[in-house]
């Protein structure tokens, strides 16, 4: 069975809630051990009159307390904001802080290339936009994924991982960190890390003031004041007594990472068979990290903060209940039962040029658990010309495939052709006429499928670089006056997922919207520009109309509901008001999206195509109906 996960990724956002909740009541008890431990160390309460049965808050000294409570809340809350500002940038900064290197998308070293496609196959499998890919120099298999939506999403792979693993067990690898992007893990995840950095930084404070206390003890025996050596020693108490609170911080910080983290790995496990349709593939992976001598340890001085991201546990843990992931034997016996507990022999490394890329999917070669949208999608990577996926690699050919796919009128080709070679390039416009006629004999589906390839390539430009296409696309847009369906996916697209890498964006991340009611009208402008997908049909008129009222019987609204018109401009300004909704209440959206465009009974090229961007641009789970009903 299909996993569901609309439901996933809602159960990722209670956890964060839950998160969220832990993290209070951690603040209130630091609150609490701080408050008692300044007024001890300082002597601002007398225990004697404690002692003597005497009410607590009538010796309380509540102007220190006020300061000590707002000082520590401050603090907390700066180390938050500071953590979460330096992760503003997304999973690129996670990767780079780990040691990651980015791999160029267009690399020929033999492992790096065949990590490469690898990537690209399991993008294509979960329809997410394919993410640019860094390379950890770590002897330990691991890998993880992270940023706060699929349009920033990196992974990280060690070279241990490359090394030691033959293609399919890379392959259950990676899909396994695109299942956490589809559960809706890596927010979550992401947000984890300056949640938890907040909690730890009391601790930080300790020690700081210890190493300073301990430059100064001299000057400070010297002097000849008793109340300073008194003052001197409460200071010192104080530090020591925020480093033990560090410490219980740190303790119960690991332990709230460590149960969020767990339950979420069985599942990624499980989803992985999804995508890489050989449930082998991922446990082989696994034993082989039980065969090899480094395991999944990463050695970085930040793996410790991290290590809720990756494939396997990344640093040794005194105590099980510390271990953000489940054991290894656990872990592959979920996914092969009758296991015989044996670890494969250990190996120096792969050879990829003995490995033979899979051939095409079949039905016959297809587990049960695979997804029929995930099948066909895989199905299609073989129908993309070879010159077209070699292009999409390299940032010039990249930017070449997007204007080529914008040229969709005959009758302005030429000026837009112009417009290529002034504000562009005579490079980027010989590259275009090297390629429009590949990429226009390409169906929509198509299309949209290569324009996902173009995005680590299209990531590998400068600020200015992209600045400058940025302004090309627009102006060949003006040219044609009106935007075709076409158009409209390739720059919204590329907005999404692309000028956002540039310029994060927190609406990406914004709060999560319920109330179905408040989204009426950008579901209407959805549903409209659906059924004028519809229009290509044989029959376009009545299948249009037909696509139309299946998606409102879906969402349960009466016949007689105003249809929006130019639904794609409409559409447009109401994207990011449906990219916020709720997990839950985006599968009640898709829903009425797969019963409009299933009206029919004929999925059109329009149709498919829409299909296809309507889940990268609203970061929806691609999935067969029968997987959301």
């Amino acid at each position: 069975m299909a996993t569901n996960f609309f439901s996933q990724q809602d159960l990722a956002r209670r956890n964060t809630r839950i998160l969220i909740s832990l993290f209070t009541l951690a603040v209130v008890l630091l609150l609490l051990l701080t408050n008692a431990l300044v007024l001890v160390g300082l002597g601002l309460v007398d225990l004697q009159q404690v002692n003597n049965q005497q009410p607590l808050s009538h010796n309380l000294p509540w102007t220190m307390v006020f300061i000590t409570s707002i000082s520590v809340i401050i603090a907390v809350g700066i180390a938050v904001l500071v953590k979460w500002q330096q992760l503003k940038g997304g999973g690129k900064v996670v990767a780079t802080s780990l040691g990651g290197n980015r791999i160029d998308a267009a690399s020929n070293d033999p492992l790096e290339r065949r990590l490469l496609n690898v990537v690209e196959e399991m993008a294509i499998a979960a329809n997410v936009p394919v993410p640019p890919v860094y390379l950890l120099p770590e002897k330990g298999i691991n890998a993880f994924a992270a940023g706060y939506s699929p349009g920033d999403a990196v992974i990280g792979v060690t070279r241990g991982c490359v090394e030691q693993l033959n293609r399919d067990e890379l392959q259950g690898v990676m899909a396994h960190e695109f299942s956490h992007i589809l559960n809706g893990d890596m927010r979550m995840n992401i947000r984890m890390i300056a949640i938890l950095n907040g909690i730890l930084f009391l601790g930080h404070i300790g020690y700081f003031m210890l190493r300073s206390g301990s430059t100064s003890r001299g000057r400070i025996g010297r002097s000849s004041g008793s109340n300073k050596n008194k003052n001197a020693g409460g200071l010192l108490a104080i530090a020591l007594g925020l480093v033990v609170i560090g410490y219980l911080g740190s303790f119960f910080g690991n332990l709230i990472k460590a149960a969020v983290s767990r339950q979420r790995e069985y599942l990624a496990d499980a989803s992985a068979v999804q995508f890489s349709r050989n449930p082998r593939g991922i446990a082989g992976a696994l034993k082989r990290i039980g065969a090899h001598s480094a395991g999944t340890r990463i050695r970085n001085s930040n793996a410790d903060e991290n290590s809720h991201l990756f494939f396997g546990e990344a640093i040794s843990r005194w105590a099980s209940i510390f271990a953000t992931h489940p054991p290894l034997a656990k872990r592959i016996k979920r996914l092969e039962p009758h296991w015989n507990g044996k670890f494969p022999s250990p190996i120096n490394q792969v050879d990829p040029a003995v490995e033979q890329s899979p051939p095409p999917p079949t039905s016959s070669a297809r587990s049960d658990n695979a997804a029929p949208d995930s099948h066909k999608m895989l199905q299609a990577i073989a129908a993309l010309p070879l010159l077209l996926v070699q292009n999409s690699r390299q940032p010039l050919q990249a930017q070449a495939i997007v204007c080529a796919l914008l040229l969709q009128n005959a009758h302005v080709e030429a000026a837009q052709l112009q417009l290529i070679k002034t504000q562009g390039s005579l490079e980027l416009l010989q590259n275009v006429d090297q390629i429009i006629d590949a990429v226009q004999k390409l169906r929509l589906p198509l299309q949209v499928q290569l324009l996902q390839r173009t995005v680590p390539a299209l990531k590998q430009l400068s600020q200015q670089q992209f600045a400058q296409f940025e302004q090309l696309i627009q102006a060949l847009i003006a040219a044609d006056q009106q935007v075709s369906l076409p158009q409209w996916i390739v720059t919204q697209f590329i907005e999404h997922t692309v000028a956002s890498h540039f310029q994060p964006k927190p609406q990406l991340r914004g709060s999560r919207k319920t109330d179905m009611l408040a989204l009426q009208g950008p579901v209407l402008a959805l549903l409209s520009a659906v059924a004028n997908a519809a229009g290509d049909a044989p029959d376009g008129a009545t299948a249009s109309k037909q696509a139309w009222l299946a998606g409102l019987a879906s969402m349960g609204l009466t016949v007689d509901t105003p249809r929006p018109d130019s639904p794609l401009a409409a559409l447009t300004g109401h994207l990011n008001d449906l990219l916020s909704a709720a997990p839950l209440v985006k599968q009640q959206i898709w829903q009425a999206i797969l019963a409009a465009v299933t009206a029919d009974k004929l999925e059109t090229d329009n149709e498919q195509a829409l299909l296809l961007a309507l889940a990268l641009l609203l970061e929806m789970p691609w999935q067969p109906a029968a997987a959301v009903n």
